[in-house]
This record gives C-alpha cells, structure tokens and sequence, in this order.
C-alpha cells in the first residue's frame, strides 16, 4: 500500500515508539489520526503531525467500542496500528486482579476490539492495512513478564488467526516482535533484579545486542512493512530464529488452510 494520502490510527501515540510511528507516516505524507490516555501530550503531537487526536483511554472497554466510528466520523481509515500497551513488572502471584484486567484490556482486548470494527469497513473498501505490535517476550518468556508476555503472545497468535481469516482479501496485516527499545518501559523492566540479570546474561551470550533499539528504526521498518505488505516486522535481528520457529506452526496451518472456503457457512 502506498502510504501517501491514506489515513492511519495509531494507539499510545502520546509517546515512545507510538509518537515515533505517527512522526514517521506523517513525514511520508500520512493523514495521522493519533490515541492516547494522555491528552495534552496527544493534543499537542497532532497540531505539530497536522493530524487529529482522538484522546481514549484503552483501558475501558466502553471507550474503545466506539472508536472506530469516532475517527472515521472524520474519514475512512486505511491503516490500524495497534501500539499501545502497558507493562507489569513482578512475580505474577504478587500481581492484582485490577492489574490482570488492565493489562490484557489494552494490550490484547482493546487491539482485538479495534481490529472487529474496522476489518469488514476495510474490506468493503476494498483496502487496507492492520499493524499489532507485539514483543519478544511473546517468544521468550522472562521473569517479571509473565503477564505481559501472555498479553503479547495472544496478540501474535490473534494477529495469525486474522491474517488467515483475511487471506485473498485486499486487507493486509503485520505482525511487528521486536526486543528492547528505548522508552521508559526499559528502565521499569530492568528495575526488577530477575529481569536485569536475564537480560545482562542474554547480552553476555549475544543472543540479543548490548544496544536497545532506537524508536525510529523500529517505526521506518513499520512503514516500509506497511508499503510492501510484509506479514512480519523481527527487530533485532538476533531474534529471528526464534521468531521463526515459533511462526513455524501458524505457516503449517496457513498452507493447510489453502483452497477452503472460508465465507460461506
């Protein structure tokens, strides 16, 4: 897809690597429509983008059920990506039930949400482009994230049900894994001793770089997918083979599923 003058939501605009992704489509000349909880950061990223900000906080299931007629009141979406999420760092018993609700709403329900209301607009168009940022940790769990880490792992197992559900449909999907980058949610994770010291030994054993991965590789990489229909982002690329193997499987079923109609009841 030809990214100049199409229209794309981005979620967790306010900051990090989702303020990096809506900088970089706005730089290739797209008509950004940015979400966030944070308001004022999001009001002011999309007078600077000359997009629209669309304030919601994911964590409520009310306010992303009608999100998509929210933006679309100002213009079909082409392109969804869904980047926000929210970490737990801890031993999982030590976790609250609030805590659980939380971090699955927006890291898995509030994408799956997103994805129900635009995927049959997208199709009636006849285009579009779906985006579900995911994580390492989706691939290999470590300690602390054990909640995060299932929240991404069921978002990249929801991104491949999707993409076959969409197959031969003029509906693209990216599934973006990738290893540390440099926000905030760094310093959080690695402030749990369990993790740090996971973290410093994978570096040790050069299983992922000494180097987090800096926010605008990650969101040039997310366009040039987008562009060229690309089913996977993997950054950094010493994940790959892992990445690979756990897609091993979902490939299996995708080629099992050639040939079946999958429309008619």
């Amino acid at each position: 897809m030809k990214l100049r003058n199409t229209r794309a939501l981005v979620t967790g605009a306010s900051r990090g690597l989702g303020k990096s992704i809506a900088e970089v489509l706005a730089a290739r000349g797209v008509d950004v429509a940015v979400v966030a909880r944070d308001a004022e950061s999001l009001n002011l990223l999309a007078k600077q983008l000359e997009g629209k900000a669309y304030p919601t906080d994911l964590c409520e299931p009310e306010a992303v059920e009608g999100l998509i007629d929210r933006v679309e009141a100002d213009g079909p979406i082409d392109i969804v990506i869904n980047n926000a999420g929210i970490d737990h760092v801890g031993r999982f018993h030590q976790v609250s039930p609030e805590q659980i609700r939380n971090l699955l709403q927006v890291n898995l329900a509030a994408p799956m949400d997103i994805c129900r209301q635009v995927i049959p607009r997208m199709v009636q168009r006849g285009r579009g482009h779906i985006v579900n940022v995911s994580s390492m940790g989706a691939i290999s769990q470590g300690p602390g994230l054990t909640l995060y880490g299932t929240s991404k792992a069921g978002l990249s197992h929801f991104t491949a049900g999707i993409r076959g559900e969409l197959r031969g449909k003029p509906v693209g999907t990216t599934l973006v894994q990738i290893g540390e980058v440099k926000t905030d949610m760094i310093d959080h994770i690695r402030a749990f001793g369990p993790a740090r010291r996971t973290i410093e030994r994978s570096i040790r054993w050069r299983m992922i770089p000494r180097e987090s991965l800096e926010p605008v590789d990650v969101s040039v990489a997310i366009a040039e997918a987008i562009e060229h229909n690309r089913r996977h982002v993997i950054l950094p690329r010493n994940i790959v083979p892992m990445a690979k193997f756990t897609e091993f499987p979902r490939r299996i079923s995708e080629l099992m599923l050639t040939g079946i109609d999958q429309d008619n009841d």
